[in-house]
């Protein structure tokens, strides 16, 4: 018998895996407490038209209030043991119009919607199931004046996660509590800095390949923090169409980014990301194919020190510039802030600010 290849593997345990969902969500749906709802993500587009994502979902109507290191780790590790629902009909209502949305494979919600010229800025939407309560969302309408956009990861270069150190990471992810969580020094004013440049239209995008179920925490943690609200855009961990875990870091970056660009001609990016996995590769793959729309990229370099990635970022470096890009591997914000004032990025009171935030 020949081996079975990877894609026929990841096939398998799709549908393993979703029928093992299906005939748990049909038990669960009938069980007193239980209902079928609408996990939204952060819609972004332009006045015209949006992208609408969310997961539908079988939650527990009362979520629990416990508190204390048990309950920590009972509800880091539940965000991964969600019970989707495929096929379910949702109804979302933006800017007074409603428009019929069918979740697919794993609960996923993923459409696109026209807009009748909403005015740059936050919008609410919401979504409903048949039978379930309204759950309201947010959207993001870019604003056809701003001259720059953000991408932003968001593990070991927004929130500290650890990722180059195994244990690290896990402690983190499922031992400390989402109001411990801690922000990367002087980031939140960098950010907020690089916005108000642009008379505060400049909009940010982060793209990580954490997990989907980690978006609502991941959008508390963005607003406690200060950093600027936008679109939290994940991936999905488990049995795909081509993988067995998730799609390759650097290709997933890559196509979401270069996706922005398409959407948003008028921008032009900073991107920003960190030396512990992949960002230096996506981030020169997108200059490669866009180079005139790249106005800087910042790589935070992330301890433990690696003579490999330190060599890597360096040859892509040089490799952007010639490209007219410069890639800064920088050891905090602080560094980055003084480089983004020198091309005009910033102000020299978000550099001082970036400053008085750093420990």
């Amino acid at each position: 018998m020949l081996p079975m290849t990877r894609s026929r593997w990841a096939q398998w345990a799709l549908r393993a895996e979703r029928t093992a969902e299906d005939r748990l969500a049909a038990f669960l749906r009938g069980r007193p407490g239980w209902q079928v709802t609408v996990e939204p993500y952060v819609a972004h587009g332009t006045a015209t038209q949006c992208s609408v994502g969310g997961r539908v979902l079988v939650a527990h109507r009362e979520p629990s209030d416990r508190d204390g290191p048990a309950a920590t780790l009972l509800t880091s590790a539940g965000r991964y043991l969600t019970v989707d629902v495929a096929g379910t009909p949702v109804t979302v209502v933006v800017a007074g119009v409603s428009h019929q949305v069918v979740s697919g494979p794993e609960g996923y919600l993923d459409a696109i919607v026209d807009l009748p010229g909403l005015a740059p800025g936050r919008h609410t939407i919401t979504f409903r199931v048949a039978g379930g309560d309204p759950v309201q969302g947010l959207l993001l309408v870019v604003d056809p004046d701003a001259r720059l956009g953000i991408v932003s990861d968001l593990d070991d270069t927004v929130i500290h996660t650890g990722l180059t150190r195994a244990w690290v990471a896990i402690r983190n992810t499922l031992l400390v509590a989402d109001s411990a969580r801690m922000a990367v020094a002087g980031g939140a004013e960098l950010y907020q800095g690089m916005v108000a440049g642009d008379g505060g239209r400049t909009p940010v995008w982060y793209v990580s390949t954490g997990a989907w179920n980690a978006h609502r925490m991941l959008v508390n943690f963005l607003a406690r923090t200060g950093f600027p609200r936008g679109p939290v855009l994940l991936t999905d961990w488990g049995p795909g169409q081509r993988w067995l875990f998730r799609e390759d870091s650097a290709a997933f970056k890559a196509r979401m980014i270069l996706a922005l660009l398409a959407r948003h001609e008028h921008l032009s990016f900073v991107l920003i990301g960190d030396s512990g996995q992949h960002d230096p590769d996506a981030y020169a793959a997108v200059v490669r194919a866009q180079p005139g729309r790249v106005r800087a990229v910042y790589i935070r370099d992330v301890p433990p020190a690696s003579v490999l990635r330190f060599a890597r970022v360096h040859e892509l470096a040089e490799e952007v510039a010639a490209l007219g890009v410069p890639m800064l591997l920088v050891r905090d914000s602080l560094a980055a802030a003084e480089h983004a004032h020198s091309i005009g990025l910033v102000d020299a009171t978000t550099v001082e600010r970036v400053r008085a935030a750093m420990p």
